[in-house]
């Protein structure tokens, strides 16, 4: 009895212990909301650690290495297109943002050197460079922008315009064959009106040169020659080939419009670019830009229309006078005074025909100069170069103040540099500007109160210190 008993209570003091466990289950049941088997049965897994969001700028970085591997393996093209791609990517990052204005200098050196590059590639395919297709011409447009400066051209600028259309007889047809060579419509000659006056020794503030108005970056790019002796910006024949290349560049880069071509060749591709960008359409007469580029477009319509037509709008033809020249070989040292005595022509007449020739005394090229003389003279000249022509050589102060004062024209800052003050050149960066000062985009941006480091345009003003 004592037995059942103890078994009997052991019974209950088991029971009672196990209900705390069916009353537990009972209010965490099936019945009670967001209840399921797994959640009953298995632990809760530790949240993930958050991955960290990747530098936007590790992606055009990648682009960069890959356009600098595609310019070294020779595919000058891919890495044009892979820097310019990665350039636009650039574009749409805050330009204060820390690295990007070095980065985008990066990219531009690499896209011109591989541009560059491409240039030569196509120039010596097979020995015999493609003929380029040709582009479509230029639509001549009038409006009242239009009419302000043809208003101008045949008001109180007259007597200006005359002088431009009386020195474009000796250059025109120059000029338009060129640009027929490289495949661009030969309305573009028209631009000369605008850019220099068809003055061949024409340099403006911004220290651009020639007919064309080259700056030394761009010209470089587009193959021009530049020593203390020699500038090629200032040759008629070069140089427009190198604009009509640029020009070509230009019409592609912004899907054959020519109103927003000529606008980046005034004030850099980057600027129009940029307007498009904030401004989202590609109709230059409704884009806002700097003053000197909105009148820019509407300067060249203007010329163009009166160059089409002189005397309806009341200005002389000159008489028809293509520049013609014979070509002579000199051997020795250039002396353009000593060449006049010998050849008995006048140096005024030698330098007008040879504008690229930077001093009237140089150092000869070891297989001889080449050297423009009036047409029909050529056979008479050459003799007299190769019987009487004995030029004094350069002395060493000739050369080392040539040497020096060609390196102070490329180094030395546009107008006011002693007073900090720099103005901008047409297609200069913040970046090439920074090198130039040895100082950093940021500096500058933050110097000139730039929210876009990378907004500057042609004519402007910056502080550099």
């Amino acid at each position: 009895m004592i037995q059942l008993r103890s078994i009997l209570i052991l019974t209950l003091l088991s029971l009672t212990a196990a209900a705390p466990s069916r009353a537990a289950a009972a209010v965490f049941g099936p019945d009670m909301p967001g209840w399921s088997p797994a959640s009953s049965r298995d632990p809760v897994p530790a949240a993930e650690e958050k991955q960290p969001d990747r530098d936007p700028l590790d992606p055009i970085r990648e682009k960069l290495s890959k356009a600098e591997d595609l310019s070294r393996s020779g595919k000058a093209s891919d890495a044009v297109s892979t820097a310019e791609d990665a350039l636009k990517d650039l574009g749409d990052l805050p330009p204060s943002r820390s690295g990007v204005s070095s980065l985008r200098g990066r990219l531009e050196e690499v896209r011109d050197r591989a541009a560059r590059s491409a240039d030569d590639d196509a120039d010596v395919a097979d020995g015999t460079p493609d003929l380029p297709h040709t582009l479509k011409p230029v639509e001549p447009e009038r409006n009242e922008r239009v009419d302000v400066w043809l208003a101008y051209y045949t008001g109180r600028g007259r007597e200006r315009f005359q002088l431009w259309i009386t020195r474009s007889a000796s250059y025109m047809d120059l000029l338009t064959k060129n640009l027929r060579a490289e495949g661009v419509p030969e309305e573009l000659a028209n631009l000369v009106f605008v850019e220099s006056g068809f003055n061949m020794h024409a340099k403006s503030v911004a220290r651009a040169v020639g007919p064309w108005q080259f700056i030394r970056g761009t010209a470089r790019l587009f193959g021009l020659e530049m020593t203390p002796y020699k500038d090629e910006r200032r040759d008629p024949e070069l140089a427009t080939r190198a604009a009509a290349r640029y020009l070509r560049r230009l019409y592609e880069l912004f899907d054959g419009s020519w109103p927003l071509a000529l606008a980046a060749y005034n004030s850099g591709e980057g600027t129009v670019q940029r307007a498009i960008r904030r401004q989202r359409t590609t109709d230059f007469w409704a884009l806002r830009l700097p003053r000197e580029t909105k009148d820019y477009v509407p300067k060249f319509m203007a010329a163009m229309e009166i160059a089409s037509d002189p005397e309806r709008y009341g200005f002389e033809i000159p008489e028809n006078s293509p520049l013609r020249y014979d070509e002579v070989v000199v051997e020795g040292a250039i002396d353009l005074s000593e060449i006049g005595r010998v050849s008995g022509v006048e140096v005024e007449e030698l330098e007008r025909l040879n504008p690229v020739f930077v001093r009237h005394r140089m150092p000869g090229d070891q297989d001889g100069t080449s050297l423009k003389v009036p047409h029909g003279m050529g056979e008479q000249i050459q003799l007299a170069l190769e019987t009487t022509y004995s030029p004094r050589p350069l002395s060493r102060t000739e050369l080392r103040t040539a040497a020096r004062e060609h390196r102070a024209d490329m180094r030395r800052p546009v107008r006011r540099s002693r007073s900090g003050i720099h103005i901008v050149r047409r297609g200069e960066t913040l970046s090439q500007i920074g090198a130039r000062y040895r100082t950093s985009t940021t500096r500058l941006a933050r110097l000139n109160g730039l929210s876009d480091a990378s907004a500057i345009h042609a004519g402007q003003r910056l502080r550099v210190r």
